[in-house]
């Protein structure tokens, strides 16, 4: 038996007491019902003005089909199918369909039924529309906010599906032209650049947040005119005081220290007060630049084509039917990147001009159209007021006219676009389909 004092031994089971509620106070019920409002009031602010709430998309099933291309024009046309499009500045033709944009809406049409095979619609103003990117066919559409023609979505040219989106600032309009690799956006203060996944390239001119200072060559310009090709744009701009107006071109893309990779830039006129020249065509050799009145410094001689080098040196010079100012609804033609011998063609107002996809050099020019040229088969068809004429693509020789009837023709620029056997013709904000009826 052990002598020694007994030892109590504490028990093994922790002792359990009840833990007091925690006490929440009116005051913390009332806080909790505020935060949880808020959230559901933002929550329900983020969805109400969401593009996406705002959007309606009715894409294709499946990947719409190439339309097969026809090895020559067709011996004469029928009147088709007709639809509104009052933002598109050129006709939009895809591999597969014809595109029309107007009141907020995008639509991919059957290019001989007209039937809509895909649509994209915004309730939001309709700034333009243009087809893009070889390697990744889109169709861009650009819509209006309250940061000018800012809301732009692309489209898989082949179905509509909704492919990528971007916004930022921008003006209240906007001029869309379209590259191998790039889409411009130009306004009159304002011009970027997109690659195929809406990734800015380059922005210029006003700024409206500049992180770093010196990314921009000059301010305070106005933007009258650009165009783009192999990654390089050109655009006319006018700069406070000085006595001309300038022509400057820059890489479609930000240099490594996120500046303008500028290549060239230089007062080209002697003046400001008659109409502006107009770029038409940008390529490696520099740019093409339409002069109705005023050619190079210190000469008035016009109109003509003017080419200069990628240091915005002129480098030729070419006479050209035309007027003192290019029509407004006239906008240049780009060449198919698959077909170089297609080339570039511009309407100056009384003729049709075709440049040189390299050297951007008028080849010939086309007196008495009413718009620029464009590829079908072996063919160049350019419009006239009797209808189309059907031109020798290498030398410009008229082979045939095929007539065309026009009812609710009241002039203006009529831009061709071809698909197949069906041929798109746009004036007027709206599109008028011409069908192919045989083939010769």
């Amino acid at each position: 038996m052990n002598g020694g004092a007994d030892v109590e031994v504490p028990s093994s089971t922790t002792d359990r007491r009840p833990i007091r509620p925690e006490r929440r106070t009116r005051g913390d019920l009332i806080a909790v019902g505020v935060i949880i409002a808020i959230i559901v009031v933002v929550g329900a602010s983020i969805v109400y003005v969401s593009p996406t709430r705002r959007t309606v998309s009715q894409a294709s099933g499946v990947a719409l089909p190439a339309v097969a291309e026809v090895a020559e024009t067709p011996t004469g046309f029928v009147n088709g199918w007709q639809a509104d499009s009052a933002n598109t500045a050129a006709p939009v033709v895809t591999a597969s369909t014809v595109v029309t944009g107007d009141d907020g809406a995008v639509r991919g049409h059957d290019p001989v039924t007209g039937a809509v095979r895909w649509s994209y619609r915004r309730d939001r103003a309709l700034c333009g529309v243009v087809a893009a990117f070889n390697s990744l066919p889109r169709v861009v559409a650009v819509y209006r906010n309250s940061r000018g023609c800012s809301e732009t979505t692309a489209l898989a040219a082949d179905s509509g599906r909704r492919a990528s989106a971007r916004s930022s600032d921008a003006d209240a309009r906007v001029t869309l032209s379209a590259g191998s690799n790039f889409v411009v956006s130009q306004g009159a203060t304002r011009l970027e650049s997109w690659g195929s996944s809406l990734v800015r390239g380059v922005e210029y001119g006003r700024v409206s947040a500049p992180v770093q200072p010196g990314r921009q060559p000059r301010s305070g310009c106005e933007l009258l005119s650009s165009a783009t090709g192999s990654d390089q744009i050109a655009v006319i701009e006018r700069c406070g005081d000085e006595p001309g107006y300038r022509l400057t071109i820059f890489a479609a893309n930000q240099d490594k220290d996120e500046k303008v990779a500028q290549s060239g830039s230089r007062i080209i006129t002697s003046g400001t007060t008659a109409p502006p020249p107009r770029v038409i065509a940008v390529g490696s050799a520099g740019a093409a630049v339409y002069a109705g009145t005023q050619g190079a410094v210190n000469d008035t001689a016009g109109p003509r084509v003017e080419v200069y080098g990628p240091d915005a040196a002129l480098v030729s010079r070419h006479d050209v039917f035309g007027t003192p100012a290019p029509p407004a609804d006239s906008y240049p033609t780009s060449p198919d990147p698959n077909r170089p011998d297609t080339g570039l063609s511009f309407f100056t107002g009384k003729a049709t001009v075709i440049l040189d996809q390299t050297t951007l050099v008028p080849r010939f020019q086309v007196p008495d159209t009413v718009g620029p040229a464009t590829p079908m088969g072996a063919d160049l068809l350019v419009p006239t007021m009797a209808g189309i004429d059907v031109l020798d693509r290498s030398t410009g020789r008229r082979n045939r006219s095929i007539p065309v009837s026009r009812t609710d023709y009241r002039g203006g620029t009529i831009a061709l676009a071809a698909i197949g056997n069906t041929v798109v013709q746009l004036w007027g904000g709206r599109v008028h389909m011409l069908i192919g009826t045989s083939s010769r």
